[in-house]
């Protein structure tokens, strides 16, 4: 078995294709157009990333950057992913945002989403970029929904009391959850339409540092002397 980790190319579509109907075969297989990831690869090439297994793609990571400052928290997937037209990307951004990631089921276990994870980081690392955030679901959630709120599932999730397929996975690649939204994708009923929205920080991160003496404020008091002469030393002390 070979396995290729890898940029993602058009010529990959029906692979992708194939293996996104598989993965979301619980959500109606809702999967991306061929325009739609033409136009991710051609604003943000670098951002999407795939695993071929003998020369077939069987798992993904979809991503742009954002100015998160622009959206804030309380956002939705539509409103994040511009109408799902990735209008939202900006080169100059500060936030690799988490648009899609998924494995084809067949080939779970094999860490390639770990993988996935990972070339994320690296990415985020070296564009020099915040932090990398996304929305997850939590599909486990309709089975505790009569007897726990999100936030009591989250917490049980976080203490292993509960395995959650995305959430538990998400949890041991270092993401934190930052908040809980609701609406974040509607059709999602194994999540109760609620989802996490995830964080993980880059501690390589240099903003930009502000000078310390651009901040400071000099006042100075100028005295005019008025130079004259003196016939002895009694007058200029008086």
């Amino acid at each position: 078995m070979n396995i290729e980790l890898r940029k993602l190319t058009l010529e990959d579509y029906e692979d992708l294709k194939d293996s996104m109907t598989q993965a979301y075969d619980t959500m109606g297989g809702q999967i991306w157009s061929r325009n739609s990831i033409g136009k991710l690869l051609k604003i943000f090439p670098e951002g999407q990333l795939c695993i071929a297994v003998d020369d077939i793609v069987v798992a993904c990571s979809l991503a742009n950057i954002v100015d998160y400052t622009e959206y804030g928290d309380k956002h939705t997937y539509q409103l994040i992913t511009g109408d799902y037209s990735f209008s939202t990307h900006d080169a100059t951004g500060d936030t690799l945002y988490g648009i899609e990631i998924f494995v084809h089921p067949e080939f779970r276990g094999l860490r390639l989403g770990r993988r996935l994870y990972e070339a994320r980081k690296e990415l985020c690392e070296s564009l020099n970029l915040k932090s990398i955030i996304a929305g997850g679901r939590i599909p486990g959630y309709h089975e505790h929904a009569d007897s726990l709120s999100p936030r009591q599932y989250i917490d049980k999730v976080k203490a292993k009391e509960i395995y959650d397929p995305t959430l538990t996975f998400q949890i041991s690649n270092d993401f934190h959850v930052r908040k809980v939204l609701r609406n974040y994708l509607p059709g999602d009923h194994e999540s109760m339409e609620y989802a996490t929205l995830i964080e993980w920080n880059n501690i390589y991160y240099q903003g930009v540092v502000a000078s310390a003496r651009s901040a400071m404020t000099i006042r100075l008091g100028l005295v005019q002397w008025q130079m004259r002469l003196f016939p002895d030393m009694d007058t200029f002390y008086e």
